[in-house]
C-alpha cells in the first residue's frame, strides 16, 4: 500500500511554475497567430468591396476604353466571379501611369505587369499575347526567321525591342528600315497603304484595328501572318501579397476549367483562336 506524500510549499511552487509555463505558451501562440488572423480579416474586407485594377489604355480589344469589356476584361471578370470576388474598378491609363497607380496603392493590381518589380507580387498568367509579323500577300515576301526581317521595311509597336527577345532586338538595332510607333492604328494604315512592307503586332490587336479602319483604308487585301515569336504570358502584379495569392488561386482554377476556353473563343476576334 502506497504512502501519500505530504503536500508541501515546494509542490505548490512547482505547480505554479508549470501553470506559468503553460500560460506563456498560450500567450506566444496567440501573439503569433493574431497578426495573420488580423491581416486575413483585413484582406477579406478589402476583397468583399471588390478589387481594383490598372491597365493600359491602348490594348483594345483586350480592354475597351469606351466601356467595360474586352478579351482580358471578360477573362478577369469570370475568374474573380467563380471565386466569389468581383472587379470594383479598372483604370485605363498609359503604361507608366498605370504602374504608378498600382505602386501608390490607388489600384490593387496591375494588368500585364512587366517583370522584375520588386515591390509588387505576381500572379500566374491570365492569358498569353501572340505577337506576329504581318505582310500583304501581294508583296510575295518569304519570312523564314527573325533575321530575314532586315530585308524589308518593318514597323513595330512602341518598345517592341524590349518584349520580343534578344534576336529581334539585335536585328532591329542593325536594321535601318526598322522603326516604332506609339499609335497601333498607324501600323495598320501604313501596311495597307504599302508605306511599309511589314508590321509587328499582337494578332488580336491587329484584327481589331483591321476591322475598325476598314472604311478608311482597304483592309480587305489578303494578309499573311508570320508567327515568329513565342506566346507572351500576361501576369498581374499586386501591392498586397494576400490579394495576389487570392487572384492567383482564382486564375489557376479558372484556367483549368472548360469555361476558360469557351469564353476565350466567344470573345476572340479570330475564329478558332486558342491561348
Amino acid at each position: 500500500m502506497g504512502i501519500d506524500k505530504p503536500y508541501t510549499d515546494q509542490t505548490e511552487s512547482n505547480l505554479k511554475q508549470v501553470l506559468k509555463f503553460y500560460l506563456f505558451l498560450v500567450l506566444c501562440s496567440t501573439l503569433v497567430s493574431w497578426p495573420a488572423e488580423s491581416n486575413n480579416s483585413q484582406v477579406d474586407q478589402e476583397v468583399s468591396l471588390g478589387i481594383s485594377f490598372a491597365a493600359s489604355d491602348t490594348i483594345a480589344p483586350y480592354f475597351y476604353p469606351e466601356q467595360p469589356g474586352g478579351i482580358q476584361y471578360e477573362l478577369l471578370k469570370h475568374a474573380l466571379e467563380n471565386s466569389n470576388m468581383h472587379i470594383s474598378h479598372i483604370e485605363l491609363a498609359p503604361n507608366k501611369r498605370a504602374l504608378r497607380l498600382t505602386l501608390a496603392g490607388k489600384a490593387d493590381c496591375l494588368v500585364n505587369a512587366p517583370e522584375g518589380i520588386s515591390s509588387l507580387h505576381y500572379t500566374q498568367s491570365l492569358n498569353e499575347y501572340k505577337n506576329s509579323v504581318f505582310t500583304l500577300d501581294s508583296e510575295q515576301l518569304n519570312i523564314s526567321s527573325i533575321a530575314s526581317l532586315n530585308q524589308m521595311t518593318l514597323l513595330g509597336f512602341q518598345n517592341a525591342v524590349r518584349y520580343l527577345g534578344e534576336d529581334f532586338a539585335e536585328m532591329a538595332r542593325a536594321h535601318e528600315g526598322y522603326s516604332e510607333v506609339t499609335n497601333q492604328q498607324s501600323q495598320i494604315v501604313m501596311l495597307f497603304t504599302k508605306r511599309v512592307q511589314a508590321v509587328v503586332l499582337e494578332r488580336e490587336i491587329f484584327a481589331h484595328y483591321r476591322r475598325l479602319l476598314k472604311n478608311r483604308v482597304d483592309t480587305s487585301q489578303l494578309v499573311k501572318e508570320w508567327p515568329l515569336f513565342a506566346p507572351a504570358p500576361r501576369k498581374l502584379a499586386c501591392k498586397s501579397p494576400q490579394i495576389a495569392q487570392r487572384l492567383n488561386q482564382a486564375i489557376a482554377s479558372f484556367r483549368s476549367s472548360k469555361e476558360y476556353q469557351s469564353i476565350l473563343e466567344k470573345v476572340s476576334l479570330i475564329p478558332n483562336s486558342t491561348q
